[in-house]
Formats: C-alpha cells, structure tokens, sequence
C-alpha cells in the first residue's frame, strides 16, 4: 500500500464505545494479535491507538530497515507474512501486512485515539482518550518499546554546531553531512545504520559494551529462529536468558574491509569532539544515537507503577486485577518484543481474560528494548 493511500483500517472518531468488555491500548503488532484472539474467543473489544494509520510507528523507521527475523518467523496468529521464508521484509512490508491483517479479521482499530490516562473504576477501568472517555472490564496495554528517543547524559555537552540524528530521525544516508560520522549504540538498528552509511561516508561505530557474538541470519540452509525456535530458546524464561545476540551482522566484514572502524564506549563529549573510554577523542561531521528509547508510563494509574515509573507485572500480569501487558522486552521470553512470536504471549493474556480478572502480588519492572 503505498503511502499515499488512506488505511482502509481507520475508524471514525465518534465509534469511541461508552462501554467495552477489554480496552487494548495500541494497534501496534501485539495489539492486533491480542485483538485476534479475543475475536476468536467471541470477545467484544476495541484498539486504541494515538497514530493516524496503523502500522504509522512502523513507516516513521528509516527508509531501509530491515526485520532480523525472516518472514517465516515475522507472521502474526492467523495470516503468515507473505514472501519467502527467507525473505528479510523491509518496513514498508510490515506496514502493508500490519494494515491487511487489521482489515481482513474486522479489527475494531480507533486511530488518533491518544490515551490520556487510564484509572482503575469501580470494578472496571476509565479509559480517557483525546477523543472522550470509555469504560473497560479488562484492558491490555501494548504501546510497545517506541517512545521518545533516549539520549546518554554526556550528549549535551556536544556542540550544537555538529548534526546529530536519533535513529527516530533517521531516513537514509542523505540526511547525514559529507564526512565521518560516529554511530553511538551498537544493537541490531546502529549496526544496519552504520553499514548503510560506509556506502557513502567514513563511519566509526562505538560498540560499547561486550555484547554476545554475532549470529548469522542462517545455519546449515535454516534460519537462525528456526534454530532458536526449535532448541527452545526463544521459549526460556527471562531469568535463563543471554544477552540479545546481533543477527545477521555486517560490521566485521566492513572493519574487515577499511569500510568502516570501531571503537569503545563514549564515555562524554567536549564541544566538537566524542570521548572514548580508552581516552581516544573522535572529531565527527555528524552523530546518529543509536540508543534506544524511553517510554513514558505517567498515563498509567499511579498503582501500576513501580518506584522507578516502570510498569509492575508479573510476565505481563499486571498488579491491578484485569490488567495485562504486551510486547514488552523480555517480558515472558526472549520473543515477547518480536512481531513473529508477541501472538505467544497475546494468546496466554486473552485466557487469563476469559478466565476473569486477577492481579499479581509479585512486581516485575520492565525494560525497554528495540524490536525486530
């Protein structure tokens, strides 16, 4: 679908309902998933999402990104994501499959629909919207990892004469000045960042702390997930699991080549230069944080958070009876912020809703993390 075309998946404003048996707060991948299986449970429901088009977080990643997992693994419950199985979709796949799947199962999607807050009530939650307020029995929360772009402390000390770009930002290679530009953060999207700029510029890559060895995308003719899938590890508890591994990884090759070098962790910044922990000072052209996100919770009931303003749940079992969470990182498993294993987790959230409201009495923070 191209992006000039209006989502079939839109709903007027004035379908707000007064009452809802679950409320699902974000018509993100988790959300439509969660939306599915209520529908399959003969559970009336609606999505609430703040974006103008669904799959909208998803169109605003830069022009080239490409999911880690491949289309075999990249499928929500219901409808497999079209292509190859080891076809890598880029984004603008995920938000045309984002939109059919909305559409083909009926999902009962409200864009610009912004939670404002969410207050438990009486037996019930108020849900309060930019658009008027509705009340939930239930209600899942699946806003996802994307909030706003998180910074490092020591970004501010960098003079405001050197371009810098948050991977929010960042569209391609023709935003970034002529010259070396420093990549900060070294997860799976600075690492696709960076090899996507040594085509065009010198790119050094702060690779901060060690991280897990890279994967290859396949081994022995089968996809890395398939391997992962099948060995259990996708399914071990977040208390048995290994740092994220990076998939599918350029950058040896690169360094390999005089395309591209790394250095370590930056430490600060003095005007126009980066420091690094070695004491090496890198002068850049330009700057693109590849540091993740924070999400702000404050919409969220004041009983809901923790003290550090994170969500209080137990794998996705919230602390208020009726309340669920979804698509969190490492939430319940290594794939609870995956498009192609969230349905997972979407599936045990909807059987705890037809089993009636509960609450957990042990607290698990979140934390945020980058999906595929």
């Amino acid at each position: 679908m191209g992006r000039d075309q209006a989502d079939p998946t839109r709903r007027p404003t004035s379908a707000l309902p007064a009452t809802v048996p679950v409320a699902v707060i974000g018509a993100g991948q988790s959300g439509l998933a969660a939306a599915y299986h209520l529908r399959q449970a003969g559970i009336r429901c609606v999505l609430l999402d703040a974006g103008s088009e669904v799959g909208e977080t998803w169109a605003r990643r830069w022009d080239s990104l490409k999911l880690f997992t491949s289309a075999q693994f990249s499928g929500l419950p219901g409808l497999p994501f079209p292509g190859e199985g080891a076809h890598y979709p880029g984004k603008d796949e995920v938000v045309a499959y984002l939109r059919e799947y909305a559409e083909r199962f009926e999902l009962p999607v409200l864009t610009d629909h912004r939670v404002l807050s969410l207050r438990e009530d009486g037996d019930g939650y108020l849900v309060t919207t930019a658009h008027g307020a509705c009340r939930a029995a239930q209600v899942v929360i699946a806003t996802g990892a994307f909030g706003a772009a998180r910074l490092p402390d020591f970004a501010a000390g960098l003079s405001p004469d050197v371009p810098t770009l948050h991977t929010s930002e960042y569209r391609g290679a023709g935003q970034v000045p002529p010259g070396t530009v420093v990549v900060v953060g070294d997860g799976n999207s600075g690492r696709q960042i960076a090899a996507e700029l040594s085509e065009t510029h010198s790119v050094v890559l702060s690779c901060g702390e060690a991280v897990s060895p890279p994967l290859p995308q396949t081994v022995v003719g089968r996809d890395m997930f398939w391997w992962m899938s099948v060995l259990g590890v996708m399914s071990l508890p977040v208390n048995m699991q290994a740092p994220d591994p990076i998939v599918g990884d350029r950058v040896p090759e690169l360094v390999a080549a005089g395309r591209m070098r790394t250095v370590g962790r930056i430490t600060g910044a003095d005007g126009a230069e980066l420091l690094v922990a070695d004491g090496e000072r890198v002068k850049p052209s330009a700057v693109i944080w590849a540091t993740g996100y924070r999400t702000d919770w404050s919409w969220l009931d004041p009983r809901m958070l923790d003290e550090d303003g994170q969500p209080r749940h137990t794998e996705g079992t919230g602390v208020l009876p009726g309340s669920h969470y979804l698509g969190l990182y490492r939430m319940r498993t290594r794939g609870s912020a995956l498009i192609g294993f969230v349905g997972r987790d979407a599936e045990r959230a909807v059987a705890a809703i037809t089993a009636g409201p509960q609450s957990t009495t042990t607290d698990s923070a979140t934390a945020e993390g980058e999906p595929s």
